[in-house]
This record gives structure tokens, C-alpha cells and sequence, in this order.
């Protein structure tokens, strides 16, 4: 059962600007990127990314390891912003689908499959990430990746707004899922980390203002704001402060 609804992801896109692009400033898109090349590099041929919009990491790892970017996304806004955003980066993607996951059957398998930010989405991922793999080769990647909601981003998200939590899978932001994820689809698990240290802007307030306890951590996340682009802070990670996790596996 998934915990969000299409119209939460079209209202998602609609005001998003682009191009959309890896920022190295920001310390999020820095930590990931970072990662992303690395477990990459060497890997020649194509990826596909599930829930693909607006094809920001994509296009990413085509521009820095030469990957044809494929992908699926059910938004049509999504999809629409997608084929722009390749359009404006002036990269040729291999084929941007739009519709279902779950309905669409593969026309062909792919080097990488990726998905970062969906499988927490539902309330039973196995079946999700089991899926994944009917678009992947034999010997090909899957690379997994989800938000941390857990620890400290939990308790200032639960300030902020609590029902965004509730869009999210916290049960499986742990190492041990992932790895039992491993175990449980005959995977062989290259590595699972923690990353990106505290993320400040993956909190989200529903307000603008507050009350006087989401005041105060409005204030705190401003100042997390700046001491984030001090690129030491990156290697910073646990599971009580690291704004994400990333799970590397072989088929």
C-alpha cells in the first residue's frame, strides 16, 4: 500500500524551477553526488531511475561517468518537467517512460537501476524493491535510497509538521533492513551507509511562522544552514544525525 497519493507528487512538482542540477554548494546534493560517482565510476552502459522527475541525478551521472540516462515517473508533471530539464542541459536521455511502475512491463533490462526517495513510500517496500529488478541485468546495480526521518530530523519534523512523517516508511531506515533486504532477494550487498551528515532543509514546516518551539527550530536550522557548507561536517554520520541512507547491491 503506498502512503502517498498522485496528487501529492503533482503538487510536488508543479513549482519546482528549472534547470534542476547537482548544486556542490549545497551540502546534500555535495554528500550524494559524491557517492553516486563513486559506486558508478567504471559501470558503462545505461540507468534507470524509478520515480525519475525531474532527472536531476540522472543527467548527473551521465554528464560525470558518460551513463544513458533512462527512467519512469507516473506524474505527468513529473514527466513534463523531466523532458525539459534534458532539454535545457542539452543531454539526449534514452527514454523518459511515463506511467505505472507497477504496470509497465520492461521492454528491456538495464546496468544500474536506481530509486532515490520512493520504496519509503510504501508500507510493505519488498515487493517494491523486488520489482526494481525486473528492469535490472544480471550482474547490474541496484542502488536504493531514502531519507532519514529518524533521530533527530524525526523529532524536529514531528514539530514541523508531523503528517509528512506519516508519508514515510520509518521502519526501514536502519542498516539492518537493508541488509536483510539483501538476504531476502539473494543480493549481494556491496555496502549500505549513512550519509550527508545533518541535513537542515530536509525538515519541512507547514508553517510559516509557529508556534514559539518551531520558532526556535527555524532558528537552529538557519544556523545548521551555514555551518553545512564547512565540508568536514560531511564525513560527520550516524544514524541519529545523517540525513540519508544508501544501499548499494549486486544481482
Amino acid at each position: 500500500m503506498s502512503l502517498t497519493e498522485k496528487k501529492f507528487w503533482e503538487n510536488y512538482w508543479s513549482n519546482l524551477k528549472l534547470p534542476s542540477v547537482v548544486d556542490p554548494r549545497h551540502s546534500f546534493d555535495r554528500c550524494l553526488a559524491r557517492e553516486l560517482e563513486r559506486v558508478t565510476s567504471g559501470v558503462k552502459g545505461e540507468i534507470f531511475e524509478v520515480g525519475c522527475a525531474p532527472g536531476k541525478w540522472i543527467a548527473h551521472l551521465a554528464k560525470v561517468n558518460g551513463l544513458i540516462p533512462s527512467g519512469i515517473e507516473y506524474s505527468s508533471t513529473g514527466v513534463d518537467l523531466t523532458h525539459e530539464n534534458f532539454k535545457i542541459l542539452k543531454i539526449q536521455p534514452g527514454q523518459i517512460i511515463a506511467g505505472d511502475f507497477f504496470e509497465v512491463t520492461p521492454a528491456q533490462r538495464f546496468d544500474i537501476v536506481m530509486s532515490l526517495g520512493f520504496i519509503e513510500h510504501f508500507e510493505d517496500p519488498l515487493p517494491i524493491i523486488s520489482q526494481h529488478l525486473k528492469w535490472l541485468k544480471p550482474g547490474g546495480l541496484l542502488i536504493l535510497g531514502v531519507p532519514n526521518f529518524t533521530g533527530i530530523t524525526q523529532f524536529i519534523q514531528h514539530h514541523l509538521d508531523k503528517t509528512l512523517l506519516d508519508k514515510h516508511n520509518l521502519r526501514i531506515m536502519n542498516i539492518d533492513y537493508f541488509r536483510k533486504t539483501g538476504e531476502d532477494l539473494d543480493l549481494k550487498v556491496l555496502e549500505i551507509n549513512f550519509l550527508g551528515s545533518f541535513e537542515p532543509d530536509l525538515p519541512i514546516p507547514i508553517n510559516r511562522f509557529g508556534n514559539p518551539i518551531q520558532i526556535a527550530i527555524k532558528i537552529f536550522l538557519i544556523v545548521m544552514r551555514s555551518l553545512r557548507k564547512i565540508k568536514v561536517l560531511d564525513n560527520f554520520n550516524s544514524p541519529f544525525i545523517s540525513s540519508y541512507i544508501l544501499a548499494v547491491y549486486r544481482k
